[in-house]
């Protein structure tokens, strides 16, 4: 189901929560707190508008009326591609206590329909380079790495899927 902007509180929170556990232990102090702050301010309301008007969308898994994970998907935001060929999985967060229960796979799987229905013909994604939880989970479907890293700390690499 695609995220709704009302639900703008509930989809920070779970960002929070889940950016929290992915991060505390990989990343400096500094750039951890810098950019939780930046996080906890964040108009998921805006981004959720936003994303939709560029083609792109939320989709939320939900369980007992509580979101249980999101995937925002939409054009590539990265300038070595063109928009109207390479998609883009933005985000994929699933609540700590509710992963590794297909949650991801599912949203993942919707999301990566949703960009070969635009026309696209690639999907690319950012993971954290030393999340090997992450990465297992994105080569067990298909993705693989492009060789492309960013370094801010901590370094992220760009995996890649064909979808044609």
């Amino acid at each position: 189901m695609h995220a709704d902007p009302a639900e703008a509180k509930a989809l920070r929170d779970l960002h929070l929560i889940t950016w929290e556990a992915t991060y505390r232990l990989r990343a400096s102090e500094t750039w951890y707190r810098e950019r939780l702050r930046a996080h906890a301010v964040r108009d998921w309301g805006e981004i959720v508008r936003s994303q939709a008007a560029r083609g792109g969308g939320v989709l939320t898994a939900r369980s007992d009326g509580r979101i249980d994970g999101f995937c925002q998907y939409g054009p590539t935001e990265d300038h070595d591609h063109d928009r109207e060929q390479v998609g883009q999985i933005h985000r994929l967060y699933v609540h700590p206590v509710r992963q590794r229960a297909g949650i991801g796979r599912s949203l993942l799987i919707a999301s990566v329909g949703y960009l070969r229905q635009s026309g696209a013909h690639t999907a690319t994604l950012w993971v954290l380079e030393t999340d090997q939880a992450a990465r297992a989970f994105y080569e067990r479907l298909g993705w693989k790495p492009d060789g492309t890293r960013q370094t801010h700390p901590p370094t992220d690499l760009r995996y890649r899927l064909l979808l044609r």
